[in-house]
């Protein structure tokens, strides 16, 4: 199967550990892809995060070990075959409910079963060949809608995908600086909008803001492994295809302008290894290709599941994988994997994920229920839809609504308690999560309004076993997981209501 081919060598999916990526590998092999030739599962090296450009060389490498052939280098092999890497590991750290599935499979409205994975992954599947091999490398966090009737990825060396947006907008995001016949002069990392002037990133008004689709070449391709020949950076400093890679590319990138990006966009590598590693990248050709038409739907955090499940479905209460038998009554909420038994009364933008309700439940604005089972019990997590889960607390983390600290010594706990060890404090790695024997929410619900729960509330939950977000993430059950969605993958309604409020 050539380039010449509309179809694939290969689908890799990225993983964060081992345990991800078995999951995955038993999801892909409910899903024939007819269009592609062989599917793998990476996962990053040692369980670590290693940034998606320390992925991609990772998935290239485990490439060229199976199809190498004796006497060819390494852009040879590349450029016979035509590979779609998508990254789907990660922590979820915006999004816990789906830690388990990783964003890439997490459910979605608009079908049975239905998976970002099973929406995106098709549209990438029908991307245009390249010439002289093709590596397609993309995320798996938002679902992407590309207009690709004008664009083009048969130019030597790299070619990105853009879309005019506004330049508020495109600062928190890549930006491509387009000199002539599509040629990129510069690439800027989450540039200010003065930077984004500066450089003569804004034409009309507009910037041109990276898709998040980039096609190398299978010489390009082989170029990016070869800069990267070691593991110790990649574990270390981590590797970040748009910070450590594309910010070297263009026509007018210098070394310079390497360090200042790649540094103001937070790369942790020196500025001496980074003008080490210039030369390796600096010569790839690059290009950008304008769609006409370019939306996102972003799955990234507890916010954006509601507003994106909205966008998707029209509909403003979402019930997904499902047995409801009673009435659900609120507005602005996103029920998954649950089994409803008993009436549930919701104050808006309400998750509730994995949850039985078998007594009547009322959850204030904003609260976010979601159970999981694993290794030594229930994992019982109460939290906010805008909790932020990465913030450090010091720098204004919130839990339940509150500032995480202020939320702490309302329960009367002290930091201790919380965390251990030397290190940044946020409610990530906070043990704010009680594990108990069996899926018994309801006993934790007064977290959401905690200056009114009781003494012996507050006193029990601190004797309680508690876990953090982290570590939750490598003791959950996978397989439970994802046999509960199969199990109740047709939602049904066993003779429910369903009100909304607030229209």
């Amino acid at each position: 199967m050539g380039t010449n081919s509309p179809n694939w060598d290969y689908l890799i999916l990225t993983a964060s550990n081992d345990r991800q990526a078995s999951a995955y590998r038993s999801l892909l092999a409910r899903r024939p892809l007819e269009r592609v030739r062989k599917t793998l599962v990476v996962a990053d090296l040692e369980g670590k995060r290693i940034g998606s450009g320390g992925s991609t060389v990772v998935c290239l490498r485990e490439v060229l070990g199976a199809e190498r052939r004796a006497g060819e280098s390494e852009a040879e092999t590349l450029q016979r075959l035509r590979i779609l890497i998508v990254h789907a590991g990660g922590d979820s750290r915006r999004l816990p409910a789906y830690g388990p599935c990783g964003k890439i499979f997490l459910p979605v409205p608009a079908g049975e079963g239905q998976t970002l994975f099973d929406l995106l992954v098709p549209e990438f599947l029908e991307l245009p060949a390249g010439a002289g091999g093709q590596v397609v490398v993309t995320a798996g966090d938002a679902l992407l809608k590309i207009d690709m009737s004008a664009v083009r990825f048969d130019r030597p060396g790299i070619t990105g995908v853009g879309s005019w947006a506004e330049p508020e907008d495109a600062a928190r995001h890549g930006v491509f600086v387009e000199g002539s016949a599509n040629q990129v002069r510069l690439y800027l990392q989450k540039p200010g909008v003065e930077e984004q002037r500066l450089a003569g990133a804004v034409k009309a008004g507009r910037t041109i803001l990276d898709a998040g689709v980039l096609s190398f070449d299978g010489a390009a391709a082989a170029a990016l492994v070869r800069a990267f020949p070691g593991t110790k950076m990649m574990l270390e400093k981590g590797v970040d295809i748009y910070r450590e890679v594309c910010c070297a590319l263009g026509a007018e990138a210098t070394a310079e302008h390497f360090v200042k990006s790649a540094k103001g966009s937070g790369s942790a590598w020196t500025e001496g290894e980074l003008r080490e590693l210039f030369p390796a990248l600096a010569g790839i050709p690059f290009w950008v290709e304008v769609s006409p038409r370019c939306e996102f739907l972003h799955f990234g955090s507890t916010r954006q599941l509601i507003e994106s499940g909205q966008a998707l479905s029209g509909q403003r209460v979402m019930v997904m994988n499902s047995v409801v038998a009673a009435e659900i009554e609120g507005r602005d909420a996103w029920i998954e994997g649950c089994r409803i038994e008993a009436p549930v009364k919701l104050g808006g933008r309400n998750v509730l994920v994995g949850v039985d309700v078998t007594e009547p439940l009322e959850l204030p604005a904003g609260a976010c229920v979601d159970v999981l089972s694993g290794e030594g019990g229930w994992f019982i997590r109460c939290y906010g839809v805008d909790d932020d889960f990465k913030r450090p607390a010091e720098k204004g983390g919130r839990f339940c609504g509150l500032p995480l600290l202020e939320w702490i010594a309302a329960v009367g706990g002290e930091a201790a308690d919380f965390w251990s060890g030397a290190g940044e404090r946020s409610l990530w790695n906070a043990r704010v999560f009680p594990v108990e024997a069996g899926p018994e929410y309801a006993k934790y619900l007064w977290m959401f309004e905690i200056a009114n729960a009781a003494a012996e509330q507050k006193r029990a939950y601190l004797n309680a076993r508690r876990l953090s977000a982290e570590e939750i993430a490598l003791l959950s059950d996978q397989d439970e997981f994802h046999a509960r969605r199969w199990l109740e993958a047709r939602t049904t309604r066993l003779g429910s209501t369903m009100s909304e409020r607030g229209r």
